[in-house]
């Protein structure tokens, strides 16, 4: 099975488990979850129900053969130069004065010795290995074998922040590194397990973890995203971009974080058109409006939304939403009530203020956008009442704005 595969059905398995209820429909209770991951996790962790990130990635590939030509330029000195009073010069310069300058023979041999140190499992001795070898030839194909092997090393020696920060460094300096495909697999990996670790001990996040090496120091949900939008950020395109955004969207929901889950579905159903998560992301973001819409009083807008998410989905996916269609349809005659209900509690307002013109206007367009709704009766019912009341409240300080002149009444 291809790593892609794998943490695909991972993520479907996830959603499906915490928010659609593949069992039990979309507003279902959550099934129990286990798997042979879940197995082999809990030999290394006292936890089964936490997949660490090594767990589900297969062995690195050893790094490809680097050209002898490949390595820092020769630069013929020319004298003292102001650049030469950067720190980061003064460094350089300092190494070179004791002989740790750049050095290709002794960077491939640690490259080498940290290559054999990997396979043998031993990653703490492996880790200074390429550390040497990116030291000494930097600005080289080897040098960024090196350094995606020192991520690999704190990869599968479950320190994620470190191999987090060191993938991300390589990202930056190698951003269409050949590596590029493993890195987001590794991300999204550890993205998951971090997301997983907080949902099983929430913790604010600037509470520090002291004791855990494989979390961050501090916000372990914020790491978790972060971990995601790096796979959107250095390949919005490639194979794993949906599914980042469908799990930053998911954890977010978990997290009853709505206005954020939200973004997140629309911009899965938005930029990612043919990904297989469409039909979640049109049933979860749905959910999301819904949420995040606080009552008739306040702004109508995720109401907008949600109507809108709702036709589509239907246009979309029809029979394909299955057991999902009904509670789609009764959801968006839902809508139609609340959204009758916000133009009732207008008119009302209207009529309390005795401005029954405008009061007439709104419980007349009520009735004819939602006509077969119980406020559209409510309307009519109002509207024979107030028929023949004047349409503007009685001008109480009439006395006063008759001694300014008219133009100003």
């Amino acid at each position: 099975m291809s790593l892609h595969k794998l943490t695909r059905i991972l993520l479907v398995a996830a959603a499906c488990g915490a928010f659609t209820g593949c069992n039990g429909g979309l507003f279902g209770p959550k099934p129990p979850t286990t798997s042979a991951i879940d197995a082999q996790a809990a030999g290394r962790r006292s936890d089964p129900a936490v997949v660490p990130a090594s767990a589900t990635a297969p062995v690195a590939p050893d790094a490809g053969a680097v050209a002898a030509s490949d390595g820092p330029k020769k630069e013929e000195k020319k004298g003292f130069d102001i650049a030469d009073l950067a720190p980061e010069n003064i460094y350089k310069n300092a190494k070179k004065a004791v002989g740790l300058g750049p050095d290709e023979k002794i960077a491939r041999q640690n490259l080498k010795e940290g290559e054999d140190l990997f396979r043998q499992q031993k990653y703490a001795d492996a880790v200074a290995r390429f550390s040497t070898a990116m030291d000494r030839w930097p600005d080289s194909t080897l040098e960024e074998d090196a350094h995606f092997l020192l991520g690999e090393s704190y990869f599968f020696s479950d320190q994620y922040s470190k191999a987090h920060d060191t993938f991300g460094e390589l990202l930056k300096k190698h951003n269409n590194s050949r590596y590029l495909d493993t890195i987001m697999a590794r991300q999204f990996a550890i993205g998951r397990y971090w997301e997983q670790m907080y949902r099983k001990s929430p913790s604010w996040p600037i509470t520090p973890n002291l004791t855990d090496k494989s979390r961050p120091l501090f916000d372990t949900f914020g790491n978790a995203i972060n971990a995601y939008n790096t796979i959107r950020t250095y390949d919005p395109t490639g194979p794993l971009a949906d599914d980042a955004v469908m799990a930053t969207a998911n954890a977010y929901f978990a997290k009853n974080d709505f206005e954020n889950a939200a973004f997140h579905y629309d911009l899965l159903r938005k930029e990612y058109p043919s990904s297989e998560f469409q039909q979640q992301a049109h049933i979860l973001g749905l959910q999301s409006k819904l949420r995040i819409y606080q009552g008739k009083d306040y702004e109508g807008g995720p109401l907008n939304d949600a109507e809108e998410i709702a036709k589509q989905a239907e246009t979309q996916f029809g029979p394909r939403l299955g057991a999902e269609r009904e509670r789609v349809a009764e959801t968006a005659r839902k809508i139609v009530e609340m959204k009758a209900e916000r133009d009732w509690n207008i008119g009302q307002y209207y009529e309390t203020k005795k401005a029954y013109r405008a009061a007439r206007i709104t419980y007349d367009g009520l009735v004819k956008a939602y006509p077969n709704t119980r406020f559209a009766d409510m309307a009519r019912q109002r509207l024979e009442a107030i028929r023949d009341k004047p349409d503007l409240p009685p001008n109480h300080f009439k006395w006063l704005t008759d001694i300014f002149p008219s133009e100003l009444n």
